[in-house]
C-alpha cells in the first residue's frame, strides 16, 4: 500500500453479494440511567454476532469502568445487539439518539449513508479529534494501518453528479472498532504427517533464525531443501516429495506462500488423499490485490470489470513514485486507477528508467485463482490464452468449505480469523493460521512450470528474484499482501443526534476502546484482531491464555493490510447481480472459460458497474 510497511511487510469469495440492511425495532429503549455516580453515563451500542464477543463486550464496560472510567469521572453501559440496528429510526436528525456511541458494520455503513441519509450529516466527523494530541495518544493512531482508517472514510452528501467519495483523503466518520481479517487456515497433524516442518520466523528475523539453529532457510512459506542445502538441525528431517525425492519440507507460518508454493501442498496432500482437496476458497481478494487490482477498476470516468484487464501491474522499485496525484513508495503496486492513467509511453519510460517492474496483470491473477478450482480435465482459458487447464485442488463451489477443514479433510482453508472457534471441537489445538499466498517470485523458479524447484539441487538458491531500481539497488519482486476484512467488520461512531453534552466523555471512550487498552480485551474473544500493530511485539499478548490459534504474528500480519470486500464497495449489489452467478458457478466450474464469459459477459457487466455511486480511493 501506499505508506511505509507495517509489520515489515513484503506481500477470495469471487464477488460476494451486496448487503441488504437488517432494520429492526423503531429506535429502541431510552439510555438508562448509571448507578455508579458519575459525572457522564453514556450509553453504547455495539453488535454482537457471537458468544465469545459477548463475553469481551462485557469486560469491555467493566475494566473501563474500574479503571480508566473512574479517573474520568464516566459509567458506560453498552446494549449488545444481533442484529443490524435501526438506524433509519435512531439516526435522524429530529429526534434525539438514546445512543452516545454506536457500531455498525461495513456491509451497511455505505448503505446507510447514500440511501438514507445523503446530505443529512447524521454521523460527527472526527477528524479534528484525530488531531487532537490527547485524542491520538490513547487511540494509539500512529499504530493503526491506513487502511484500517480508510475504510471508515467517506462524504455524507452526493455531489452534482450524484457520487459519494469513500476511502483515502474523505473525512473520518467511523473508528475501526471490530477487525475480523482472512488468514490460511492449516491443520498441523496433516503437515507433519506429510513430512513438513513447521517454523514460525518472520522474514525480517529469517538471518538471525539460521545464525542460532545453523541453517540456511530461504523467504519462503513453503519450500523443499536438499539436506545439505538447508544444514543445521533440519538437515535430517526428510521425507519424499511430489517426485519421490528425499527432501526436507519446511512451511514458515510467518511469511506468505506463493501461488506455486501453495499449489504443491495442495497438491501433496491429494498425492495421499486420492478425490480429496488440498485447499479451499471462495475468495480470491489475496490474489488481485496482491499485483494490484480487484474484480473492478475505475478507469477515470466510471467503474469497469477488470477479469480481462491483460495490462501488467507494476511494482514501484525506486524510493518513491508520484502517480496520478498519489505518492506511492518502494515495494508498493500501483492500484488499478493510477496504473491505467499511464500513457503507453509513460510507462516505457518508467520501466526503462528502473522505477518500476512489471508484476501478473489481472487476467493473469483470476486465471491462476480460477484454476485451482476447475477440475484437471476442465478448461480455464481458451487456445489464445494457451488453453490453460484446472489444477483441481479446491472445489469449484463454496459448499461446506469449513466443514471439510474441520472434520480433517482438508489441509488448508482460506477464511476469517473468527471462525476459529468453530474448530477446536474436532480438531482440538490441531490446527493454526498463517498468512494468505501472495505473489512472490524467487530467481530461476518459474510459476508456469509444474514442479517446485528443490533448494540445494541444480543450483537453485531459493532466493527472491529481483529488479535493480535506478539506483543501482536490487529489489525484490514481491506483490502485496492485502487481504480482505469480514464484512461485520465493524466501525464505532458518534451519531449526530446524540445529547452533545456527553460527546466529550463519548471520544474519551472511543479513543479507550479502539486503542490499545480496549483492542486487547476485544481480542479475548478470538474473534478480533487488535488494530494496532505493536502488539506483534507484544509478549504478554501474544502468549496471552485461552489463544485458540497460536500464531498471532499471523493474524496480526493479516489485519496490518486489510480492506473491505465487493460487498460494500456501493450502497447495494445492483452492479453484480446480471453477471456474478454465471462468473460464480459456470466459470469457476470449468463449464465455460473465462474467455467465453467475458465474450457473453463483458458488456452487460461494465453497464451495471457503470452504475456504482460511490467512488472508493484506496491507500
Amino acid at each position: 500500500m501506499k505508506k511505509a510497511k507495517l509489520l515489515s511487510l513484503v506481500a477470495a469469495g469471487v464477488l460476494a453479494l451486496g448487503s441488504t440492511v437488517g432494520f429492526a425495532g423503531c429506535g429502541g429503549p431510552k439510555a438508562p440511567e448509571g448507578n455508579l455516580g458519575r459525572g457522564t453515563t453514556l450509553y453504547v451500542q455495539l453488535i454482537n454476532y457471537t458468544v465469545e464477543a459477548d463475553k469481551a463486550y462485557e469486560r469491555l464496560a467493566t475494566v473501563y469502568n474500574e479503571t480508566q472510567g473512574a479517573e474520568d469521572d464516566i459509567e458506560v453501559i453498552i446494549d449488545e445487539q444481533t442484529t443490524a440496528n435501526n438506524y433509519t429510526s435512531q439516526l435522524r436528525p429530529n429526534v434525539e439518539n438514546q445512543y452516545d456511541i454506536m457500531t455498525i458494520d461495513n456491509m451497511t455503513f455505505k448503505e446507510v449513508l447514500v440511501e438514507y441519509f445523503d446530505g443529512a450529516n447524521a454521523i460527527v466527523p472526527l477528524d479534528e479529534y484525530l488531531d487532537d494530541p490527547d485524542f491520538a495518544e490513547t487511540l494509539g493512531l500512529a499504530d493503526i494501518p491506513e487502511t484500517s482508517m480508510d475504510m471508515w472514510k467517506m462524504t455524507q452528501s452526493s455531489d452534482e453528479d450524484g457520487f459519494f467519495y469513500a476511502g483515502a483523503g474523505q473525512p473520518q466518520l467511523a473508528l475501526p472498532f471490530f477487525n475480523d481479517p482472512q488468514v490460511l487456515f492449516y491443520n498441523s497433524q496433516m503437515f507433519e504427517d506429510m513430512g513438513i516442518n513447521i517454523i514460525s520466523v518472520p522474514e525480517e528475523e529469517l538471518a538471525a533464525y539460521n545464525q542460532q539453529h545453523g541453517t540456511n532457510l530461504k523467504p519462503h512459506g513453503y519450500a523443499e531443501y536438499t539436506p545439505t542445502a538447508v544444514g543445521g538441525d533440519l538437515a535430517d528431517k526428510t521425507s519424499e516429495n511430489l517426485s519421490g525425492k528425499a527432501v526436507v519440507k519446511v512451511f514458515n507460518n510467518c511469511i506468505p506462500m506463493n501461488w506455486k508454493e501453495l499449489r504443491t501442498v495442495a497438491q501433496m496432500y491429494q498425492k495421499y488423499h486420492p478425490g480429496s482437496y488440498g485447499y479451499m476458497s471462495e475468495w480470491w481478494f489475496n490474489y488481485g490485490w496482491s499485483v494490484g487490482g480487484d474484480c473492478i477498476g475505475w478507469n477515470g470516468e466510471e467503474y469497469e470489470l477488470s477479469l480481462g484487464d491483460e495490462t501488467k501491474g507494476l511494482l514501484v522499485i525506486d524510493d518513491t513514485l508520484e502517480v496520478n496525484g498519489t505518492t506511492y513508495y518502494k515495494g508498493d503496486v500501483l492500484d488499478y486507477e493510477d496504473l491505467h492513467s499511464l500513457s503507453s509511453s509513460v510507462r516505457s519510460t518508467l520501466l526503462n528508467e528502473k522505477r518500476v517492474t512489471e508484476l501478473p496483470s489481472m487476467y493473469d491473477a483470476f486465471v491462476e485463482f480460477n484454476r485451482l478450482g476447475v477440475p484437471s480435465d476442465k478448461k480455464v482459458t481458451d487456445s489464445d490464452h494457451g488453453s490453460l487447464d484446472g489444477y483441481g485442488i479446491a472445489p469449484s463451489t463454496v459448499d461446506d468449505r469449513a466443514g471439510l477443514f474441520s472434520d480433517g479433510r482438508s489441509p488448508m482453508l482460506c477464511e476469517y480469523y473468527s471462525v476459529q472457534n468453530a474448530f477446536t471441537a474436532k480438531l482440538g489445538d490441531n490446527f493454526d493460521i498463517a498468512p494468505l499466498a501472495q505473489y512472490r517470485e524467487y530467481e530461476g523458479d518459474s510459476d508456469n512450470s509444474t514442479e517446485l524447484k528443490v533448494i540445494g539441487e541444480n543450483d537453485y538458491t531459493g532466493d527472491l528474484a529481483t529488479a535493480e531500481n535506478s539506483e543501482g539497488e536490487e529489489v525484490a519482486i514481491v506483490g502485496e499482501a492485502v487481504t480482505v476484512t469480514e464484512p461485520q467488520t465493524a466501525g464505532m461512531f458518534l451519531p449526530a443526534n446524540a445529547d452533545p453534552s456527553r460527546r466529550e466523555a463519548a471520544l474519551k471512550y472511543m479513543a479507550w476502546v479502539c486503542g490499545p487498552e480496549g483492542q486487547a480485551i476485544l481480542a479475548e474473544g478470538n474473534t478480533s484482531v487488535p488494530n494496532q500493530t505493536s502488539f506483534a511485539e507484544d509478549e504478554e499478548f501474544l502468549n496471552a491464555e485461552g489463544r485458540v490459534t497460536d500464531n498471532m504474528y499471523a493474524a496480526l500480519f493479516a489485519n496490518s493490510n486489510s480492506y473491505v470486500g465487493d460487498w460494500s464497495y456501493d450502497s447495494n449489489d445492483a452492479w453484480i447481480t446480471t453477471w456474478s452467478t454465471v462468473l460464480n458457478t459456470q466459470v469457476r466450474e470449468g463449464q465455460i472459460t473465462l474467455d467465453l464469459f467475458l465474450q457473453q459477459r463483458e458488456t452487460d457487466a461494465n453497464r451495471a458497474i457503470g452504475g456504482i455511486g460511490v467512488y472508493t480511493k484506496r491507500t
